[in-house]
């Protein structure tokens, strides 16, 4: 399966109007995707469990499903295009503090 790594601009152009979704199913089934994203995509995250923290649709074009690291404030994105119903890519969402270091192991 072929993936896609966004960039900053690339994400950032997804966001608009975002709005907590509580519950529910997801548009379609991403996990296969999830899996065929290459491990230096996460850089330092593990998101192995596959523990989803939250979930922002916004507007009527895009979900975005985070799914969590190990760390605190990391997250890889995993960005639906609602309308094709497809994976449109993923992106590593670090919400910390700029020059915040992860913790060593």
């Amino acid at each position: 399966m072929q993936t896609r790594l966004l960039s900053k601009a690339e994400f950032d152009a997804t966001r608009s109007e975002p709005k907590r979704v509580e519950g529910g199913e997801p548009p379609m089934d991403f996990w296969a995707y999830v899996e065929s994203i290459p491990s230096e995509d996460f850089g330092v995250a593990d998101c192995r469990e596959g523990q989803v923290s939250h979930v922002y649709r916004m507007g009527d074009q895009y979900e975005h499903i985070l799914i969590n690291s190990q760390y605190k404030g990391l997250a890889m994105v995993i960005v639906i295009d609602l309308s094709e119903k497809r994976v449109y890519g993923h992106f590593l969402l670090d919400i910390n503090p700029p020059n915040t270091q992860p913790p060593e192991e």
